[in-house]
């Protein structure tokens, strides 16, 4: 650092600049060192190194100045070892202890050859020539040898960092060794200058010393993140190479230096002689400690080649390796083997060769696009197998051809030909009807599916020449089979349905089992060939089948659907449910097509469902009343409350269309709880003439079978203050009569409490006259279907009359519904019916309606006064 030369002719300039770059390069030093913590503290050291250097360095030239001044004076040489050990301390600071044991005996040994090395380099070209011309004393000697020997120990110390260390530590390792040697070569310049008084070579001396300094503050920057772990890169790779190869260059070096020596006359020191010669026997270690360590990684090679071949042979996912060409260069035994059982080796062969035919386009394309993206994901081939037979292979594939270790791809392919059996017989299973053999609901759904994609490009809603049509055939007649011979008999007229469908249908139509009662047709063909088709099966169905125990006779509705673009697989089927219903509707043996009508039907239902939901809340349901009359004075002495439901849509809804959509939502209970507790508190609306006026309630079976009649009637007389004996309950005729014993017993709590008890709705079922015996009932209201005839019929008014009579022998009062004609009422009057009900008399009417009718006339209704019939 800053080496002096006699006379102290080096410009002031040179030295100032020299001196400003020794400084910034110790503060970069010191800032890279502090910044990064004691992983790098060999950093601070290097700048506490350089700092004292220039500090002694200046110090010994104003302590010997002029021409006293030498560069190997033993005061100059003392005061420089200090910052040379320091820098030594710091470089080998900047390695761990694990990366010098990782070295071991060859690193020791590589040092000891490269330091014995530069030792007779310095003893040739230094010692030798300057004690031969100098005729300094035994403190000189002592000096120069001191001075070759801390510079032979720093290049060994860099040496050291660049075979030990990796990464980016390895790289700044290499910019100190250089700095070294270059500092080492200034130091030379100046012994050429000194010796020849050549003041010309100080300019080269002090530009040498500042690339040093460069070099140095290249080393910082190169080395700035050592945190950041990175991939072993070629250039640390080469470098971890020359640090190897160093010690044996300068070794030649240093022995050619020695013979030339000798050959030119000049005598070697004895120092010299000695490193030379152990420089020879360290050559002999280094081969003996390199046999060594190539012995013992051959050997792990091997263990560790033995060892992955092991797991290869056993792995379950065989490899392929491709060479740039597609050429097969390695196979899996388990692969291998299998093509030559078939008579095709794959190692050297081209895997588009080797493919079945049909995979061959798909595999070569697969494997010869440029971009790496495109080699994702998983792909199947099929390669020969033993017997003749072909294996599925499911391949990935790893992209190595950028790694210059393999460069190939790598093919990990798995057997799937067993998987994809299995899979074969799943989805049989799963899309085929085991009963039947036909395909099931599933099968018919994605041939359904692929015919409406077919129909995808033309217009929607239209019926194309050559289309298709879906048939959906309601099989009738099973369950009373069942019933009567039971379900083995059931499934042996199934299986014959099956065959008779699949004998009479064309090929290329398409059959399935769509339910338990049902199958399906996908026919093919125009509109009036899918009618033909529907006929055809119709008629096979119907024909009598022989079975074990009998004769099965069963019949079909059928729901013809044609399929037209811009359908979906829900929408058809959906449509087929509804052409089905109505021709079950229609009767047996019926073919209905499909009509917007029919959609647009189940919609309303739909919406009416959907809104019936919160409609009291929104205020859309209102009561309205219906007078009974007594046929003996025609005073009103019973109101029949209705609901009624006025949709912001659709407007007056009947109750006979939303009431049955409330019972399967669920609702039906709350809303004649409602009607129940409305109509109660109404009845104080009524005029004081009206106070024996009774309040007749409908009551549906799910009210009566929820078990909270008795407590609904109970809160809604409590609330309203209506006596029990003005309520009269209506209950349907099927729904008290089919009650079991829990219900009668809710029943009988109601009359307990003093209310009346209606039987609705009687003669519109099975009706059962003994049963009105034990009935707990105390008014029969006559269903409107026997009033229709009884004007016309005699066997019609015998009945009613026999039916009134009845009653009165019971105790029970008659009410008759639907009277609509005088003719009618003549009749009732004439066979004594008690009460009647119906537009005749009055329609239903709002609540400022009722109380208008009993206002005037007293609560009479005259329409007219009917002749005799």
């Amino acid at each position: 650092m800053l080496t002096g030369a006699a006379g102290g002719a080096l410009p002031l300039a040179a030295d100032l600049l020299l001196l400003i770059t020794a400084l910034g390069t110790a503060a970069l030093l010191w800032n890279a060192g502090r910044r990064s913590g004691r992983r790098l503290r060999g950093w601070t050291l290097m700048a506490v190194a350089l700092v004292l250097g220039v500090a002694t360095n200046t110090a010994a030239l104003l302590l010997s100045p002029g021409a006293d001044a030498s560069l190997f004076d033993p005061t100059r040489v003392l005061v420089r070892l200090p910052a040379v050990l320091i820098a030594i301390v710091a470089v080998l600071s900047l390695l761990t202890r694990a990366q010098l044991r990782r070295g071991g005996a060859r690193l020791l040994a590589e040092t000891a050859l490269f330091f014995s090395a530069a030792l007779v380099l310095g003893q040739v070209l230094v010692v030798g020539p300057v004690m031969t011309r100098a005729s300094g004393g035994a403190a000189d000697r002592v000096a120069i040898e001191l001075s070759c020997l801390m510079t032979a120990l720093a290049l060994s110390a860099l040496l050291v960092l660049v075979s030990a260390s990796t990464g980016s530590r390895r790289a700044a390792g290499a910019f100190l060794l250089l700095a070294a040697g270059t500092q080492a070569a200034a130091h030379g310049l100046a012994v050429v200058a000194e010796e020849g008084h050549t003041t010309s070579l100080l300019v080269a001396v002090r530009g040498a010393q500042f690339v040093g300094l460069v070099l140095v503050c290249l080393a910082v920057r190169t080395d700035a993140r050592p945190d950041v772990v990175r991939a072993p890169s070629r250039g640390a790779a080469r470098l971890g190479q020359a640090g190897q190869l160093l010690p044996h260059l300068v070794m030649v070096v240093a022995a050619l230096m020695f013979l030339g020596s000798a050959l030119l006359g000049a005598s070697p020191t004895t120092t010299a002689a000695v490193a030379m010669l152990v420089c020879l026997c360290l050559t002999a270690v280094h081969r003996a400690v390199t046999a060594r360590d190539e012995s013992s990684v051959a050997a792990r090679l091997r263990d560790s080649e033995a060892y992955f071949r092991s797991l290869v042979r056993s792995s379950s996912d065989a490899v392929l390796i491709l060479d740039g060409a597609l050429h097969i260069t390695w196979a899996a035994p388990a692969l291998e083997e299998a093509a030559l059982a078939a008579g095709t080796g794959l190692v050297g062969a081209r895997l588009p060769d080797v493919v079945h035919p049909e995979d061959a386009v798909a595999v070569s394309s697969w494997l010869t696009v440029g971009a790496a993206a495109a080699l994702t994901g998983l792909r199947t081939f099929r390669l020969p197998g033993a017997h003749g037979s072909w294996r599925v292979l499911e391949a990935g594939v790893s992209d190595l051809r950028s790694d210059a270790d393999v460069r190939a791809l790598v093919l990990h392919c798995r057997d799937v030909t067993a998987r994809l059996d299995r899979e074969d017989q799943l989805r049989s299973i799963a899309f085929t009807d085991p009963l039947t053999g036909l395909p099931n609901r599933a099968a018919q759904l994605a041939a359904l599916g692929t015919r409406l994609a077919a129909l995808g490009d033309q217009a929607p809603d239209t019926d194309p020449a050559g289309g298709a049509a879906l048939l959906l055939f309601d099989v009738q007649g099973l369950r009373e089979s069942r019933e009567h011979a039971g379900g083995d008999i059931v499934d042996v007229a199934l299986v014959e349905v099956a065959r008779r469908l699949r004998s009479t249908l064309r090929g290329e139509d398409h059959v399935a089992r769509f339910g338990a009662e049902s199958f399906s047709v996908l026919a093919y063909g125009t509109s009036a060939e899918a009618d033909r088709v529907a006929a055809r099966c119709l008629s096979v169905i119907e024909q009598p089948l022989t079975t074990d125990v009998g004769i099965v006779d069963l019949t079909a509705a059928v729901g013809l659907v044609p399929l037209v673009a811009g359908l979906t697989e829900r929408e058809a089927l959906d449509r087929a449910e509804l052409a089905v219903a109505d021709a079950r509707a229609a009767g047996p043996g019926t073919v209905r097509r499909y009509r917007a009508a029919l959609g647009a039907a189940r919609d309303r239902r739909d919406r009416l469902r959907r809104d019936l939901v919160g409609a009291r809340e929104r205020g859309e349901l209102a009561l309205a009343w219906q007078p009974i009359v007594s046929l003996a004075d025609h005073r009103i002495t019973t109101v029949e409350v209705l609901v009624r439901w006025r949709h912001p849509l659709y407007g007056d809804v009947p109750p006979e269309e939303f009431l049955p959509l409330a019972e399967r939502a669920g609702q039906v209970v709350d809303i004649q709880r409602w009607v129940l507790a409305e109509a109660t508190e109404a009845m104080d609306s009524l005029p004081a003439s009206a106070a024996d006026v009774r309040l007749s309630v409908n009551v549906s079976a799910h009210h009566l079978a929820a078990g909270t009649l008795v407590g609904d009637v109970a809160a809604a007389l409590s609330t309203s203050g209506l006596p029990p004996e003005r309520l009269v309950v209506e209950v349907a005729e099927a729904a008290l009569l089919n009650a079991g014993d829990h219900l009668l017993d809710d029943v009988a709590a109601l009359r307990l409490m003093g209310v009346r008890l209606a039987l609705d709705d009687f003669g519109s079922g099975c009706s059962s006259l003994p049963e009105l015996a034990r009935l707990p009932v105390d008014v029969i209201k006559l269903d409107p279907t026997f009033l229709a005839r009884i004007d016309r019929d005699a066997y019609t008014r015998a009945l009613c009359e026999s039916i009134v009579g009845i009653g009165a022998a019971l105790g029970v009062d008659l009410v008759a519904e639907g009277v609509e004609t005088t003719s009618q009422l003549a009749v009732l009057e004439s066979i004594g019916c008690g009460s009647a009900q119906g537009f005749l008399l009055a329609r239903p009417v709002a609540l400022a309606g009722l109380v208008q009718l009993l206002e005037q006339g007293a609560g009479l209704l005259w329409p007219g006064v009917p002749g005799r019939v």
